[in-house]
């Protein structure tokens, strides 16, 4: 399944990579992320890894996030590992109008029993980009 939100952030593109690329601020911005904290020493970059707990209904799911791409002030991607699911987070961003233009992607995939019942989630899924992106305004435009 894939989720793909854009944004327009009246903030300058150096603060909103600097902030949305560190995942270890994803609890802030993503509802979708109850928790979220660094695992390794370092700048963020390609390598660093987080613990990510990932809320999913009443529930939360342990995944482990590392960034595998890294463009300085325009690209991010991080590779996520649960037990049922996995998941590539691709983040871009552009300035534009004095501001940055966020471009968010999320492929997500179900492993296990639960790929079975996937598609009756696709619905509520759908919503979680849009929720992602419309958070990581808020939070930058605090």
């Amino acid at each position: 399944m894939r989720l793909h939100e854009t944004r327009q952030i009246d903030r300058p593109l150096e603060e909103v990579f600097a902030f949305t690329a560190d995942f270890a601020n994803a609890e802030n911005w993503d509802p979708g992320v109850a928790s979220s904290r660094r695992i390794d020493d370092g700048p963020p970059g390609v390598g660093a890894r987080y613990d990510v707990m990932v809320a999913f209904g009443s529930r939360e799911i342990p995944m482990t996030y590392e960034i595998t791409d890294w463009e300085q002030d325009s690209r991010v991607v991080l590779h996520g590992k649960g037990d049922t699911i996995e998941a590539i987070d691709e983040i871009r961003l552009g300035a534009r109008d004095g501001g940055t233009l966020v471009d968010y992607t999320a492929d997500i995939t179900f492993t296990n029993w639960i790929r079975f019942v996937a598609p009756l989630m696709s619905p509520v899924l759908r919503g979680v980009g849009e929720k992602t992106l419309d958070g990581l305004v808020r939070a930058l435009e605090r």
